[in-house]
């Protein structure tokens, strides 16, 4: 991955793709005070019609809630249980209801843009130990892990998700004239759980509901995750395509109560620009900037690189067939710092905290202290477990985030049964999306403490007018990985010749084509390549490094 990468993948696309030109939503392409109201009315009209009680959230296309309902009768709590042993992880967590129905609602709206429209149930589709779910020896879902970002204690989240990101069928996404504006989500059965068996047709009650409070913000059909495929392999969308209509009450008159302030999307948190000749947007908190380690020139070179190859690359889950990627690239310094962010315009929103998740998590494991602090921080377990593998966190292993997630899963080699769990993985017999080891035993004494009656209260900080509340006091106790860890594939470390410098992470259309686009990005400063992760085995099979496409390039 040195100097010998393509040089076709730092060239700018001959001319701009079609799709590339999308313009910046205006405010008519975004939700409403009485947009809210409405999809909102349509969802508990549904419900009264079933003789259901439910809660109901609006959020927009970036995460920001617009607004909870609560019915008369509804459920105040829900929860968390799937197929995990009851008290590990998450699993038999009881949480307000309107934080579930907030995740499902946000999970819908960040994961979806211009090209593909996905829900909850596609959520769940893509993060089981196998993909696709139930079928044996087959690796972990393409998103493994990806459920425990944008969390309420991350430092880079727009709009933080109070329980991550949604496996359980109920959120859907909201469009426009076309254009991707945000999600609904629906809770009120009382579980908050994930699709385990997508080859039935089962109709939650939660998803119908949902369903119905889209009419009018439906997602374009071509778009919607029932009509992309990844490996052959159809993703699911919603298990309801009809429901019988019923007449919308006013939203004045719906029986039950706001819980959370109705209002319209505010103003986006990016900010227009352009780099290497590429129209995307910036950050507005996170602005290109020197590191400990990193020029300023350094870091645009970096980003610039990585989005003219995405600018090339065809996109994995995105219509129209043929579309080049869309993505998020992050560039943090060896200290975890984020020293540049650029998106592509209708780049996934899921993917500003997931790229920045990837570059500080292979970023920390090339750091000689790695192990030290992840035992100083309590987790010295899973560093003996490593270390018994001949995993020596030490940073003599330059891992990408794909070679330490083929660690992260409950069967070793990925996917294959019968076998044992890697070493940063719980073990398949206690495992759950609600329990995945390593990731979530690092985040979850803080997760659980926001989730509490009295959670901590952070300092505020205002950015381009807009109120953020920072992380709460943050999501680990090892200051280089404040938002947590991240274990699907799109990440790797940079050194100067064998110097460690920082990392690149890159999250959006496809998690080959992250693969693909890091490398442009890290073209100039690649891992040794006696350090690459692929060249450790463990239990006698090959780690993986990076994993390309078949057909890069769009023609």
């Amino acid at each position: 991955m040195g100097s010998h990468f393509p040089v076709r993948l730092l060239r700018v696309t001959r001319c701009f793709l079609a799709g590339l030109l999308l313009a910046v939503p205006t405010l008519s392409q975004s939700l409403s005070v009485s947009d809210v109201q409405t999809i909102i009315a349509q969802a508990v009209s549904k419900a009264t019609a079933m003789n259901q009680r439910v809660t109901v959230s609006v959020t927009d296309k970036e995460g920001n809630l617009l607004g909870t309902f609560q019915m008369t009768g509804a459920s105040t709590d829900t929860l968390i249980r799937s197929v995990g042993r009851a008290g590990q992880g998450l699993e038999n967590l009881t949480v307000p209801a309107a934080l579930a129905a907030h995740s499902k609602a946000g999970t819908a709206g960040i994961f979806s843009t211009g090209g593909n429209a996905f829900s909850t149930r596609t959520a769940s589709f893509i993060i089981q130990e196998h993909f696709p779910p139930k079928d044996d020896n087959r690796p972990g879902g393409p998103l493994y892990g990806v459920q425990f970002s944008t969390l309420v204690c991350s430092d880079i989240a727009i709009a933080a998700l109070p329980l991550g990101l949604s496996g359980d069928p109920g959120g859907l996404p909201l469009y426009k004239g076309g254009v991707a504006v945000g999600g609904v989500g629906v809770e009120g059965d009382g579980l908050y759980t994930i699709d385990r068996n997508p080859t039935d047709d089962d109709q939650s009650m939660e998803e119908i509901i949902a369903f119905h409070a889209t009419r009018g913000f439906e997602a374009p059909p071509l778009i919607r995750g029932d009509n992309i495929l990844v490996e052959g392999i159809r993703f699911p969308f919603s298990n309801v395509s009809s429901t019988e209509n019923v007449a919308t009450a006013q939203f004045a008159t719906l029986p039950g109560t706001v819980t959370s302030a109705i209002r319209a999307a505010p103003p986006s948190d990016f900010v227009p620009g352009t780099l290497g000749g590429v129209n995307g947007q910036f950050s507005s908190r996170f602005p290109i900037v020197a590191g400990s380690t990193l020029s300023v020139a350094e870091v645009q070179q970096i980003l610039g690189a990585a989005i003219a190859t995405a600018n090339v690359t065809r996109a994995a889950i995105r219509q129209p067939i043929g579309t080049n990627a869309r993505v998020t690239v992050a560039v943090v310094d060896v200290n975890g710092k984020v020293v540049g962010i650029f998106r592509q315009l209708d780049a996934p929103v899921f993917g500003l905290d997931v790229a920045v998740q990837k570059a500080r998590t292979t970023n920390f494991l090339a750091r000689s202290d790695a192990g030290s602090k992840l035992t100083a921080a309590g987790l010295g377990s899973y560093v003996a477990r490593g270390a018994a593998e001949g995993i020596t966190l030490n940073g003599s292993i330059a891992f990408s985030d794909r070679g330490f997630g083929f660690l992260h899963r409950p069967l070793f080699p990925d996917g294959i049964n019968n076998t044992q769990a890697g070493p940063f993985s719980t073990s398949l017999g206690d495992w759950s999306p609600f329990n995945v080891g390593f990731q979530l035993d690092l985040i979850r004494p803080a997760l659980l403490a926001a989730l509490s009656p009295n959670p901590p209260v952070c300092r505020g900080a205002k950015f381009s007018k807009k109120d953020f509340l920072l992380a709460p006091c943050p999501c680990t106790s090892i200051p280089e990985l404040p938002n947590g860890v991240q274990t699907f594939a799109g990440g790797q470390p940079l050194y100067r010749g064998s110097t460690h410098i920082g990392a690149i992470g890159v999250s959006g259309d496809g998690i080959d084509q992250d693969d693909l686009i890091s490398a442009g990005g890290a073209n100039l400063f690649p891992s040794p390549a006696n350090m690459r992760s692929d060249r450790t085995f463990v239990r006698g099979v090959r780690l993986p490094f990076l994993k390309f496409p078949a057909r890069p390039f769009v023609d």
